[in-house]
């Protein structure tokens, strides 16, 4: 499975002023479907293809929190890192999906996983993109930000595959 879950720091890289709130996290800068470039493909040993895209060039394409499914759509959410406290911590973005089999490695899953520092509050991207039939699964689709267990945001959207 090949995710679009490239960090962008691409808007802005200004400091954040100000004493750490109790508000939330993080800010939601916007979410739905995106256009991208995908500069190149890593290994990815916890995606169930082994590989993830490496992406750039992210910008909205449509608001929505219902995705139709179809090869080559790009979805999810681009944020910023509203507490400064998280800023050069270890944490964690999960996708949860429905139930997902690889056929050529014969994985199988419901979520993925990797490890994420944000170094500055500009705007991250995290997201998910259909390179596989296999992956075209209707459901609800979670991006979640944790710290170590602790769930900081998540962002649910629906993908609705369309009948031929």
């Amino acid at each position: 499975m090949r995710i679009a879950a490239a960090l962008l720091i691409a808007f802005s890289a200004a400091a954040f002023s100000g004493p750490a709130q109790s508000g939330p996290s993080i800010s939601v800068v916007d979410y739905g479907i995106y256009k991208l470039s995908v500069d190149h493909r890593a290994a990815a040993h916890r995606a169930l293809s082994g590989e993830r895209n490496i992406v750039s060039n992210i910008r909205i394409f449509r608001r929505t929190r219902t995705v139709f499914g179809q090869l080559g759509r790009s979805f999810g959410y681009r944020f910023r890192i509203a507490d400064p406290t998280l800023l050069g911590r270890q944490l964690t973005l999960r996708t949860a999906f429905p139930p997902l089999h690889d056929p050529q490695t014969g994985r199988r899953g419901t979520s993925q996983s990797r490890p994420f520092m944000p170094l500055s509050n500009g705007v991250y991207y995290d997201g998910y993109r259909f390179d596989f039939m296999w992956e075209l699964a209707e459901g609800l689709w979670r991006f979640q930000l944790l710290d170590g267990e602790k769930l900081l945001h998540e962002e649910v959207l629906r993908v609705v595959v369309p009948l031929n």
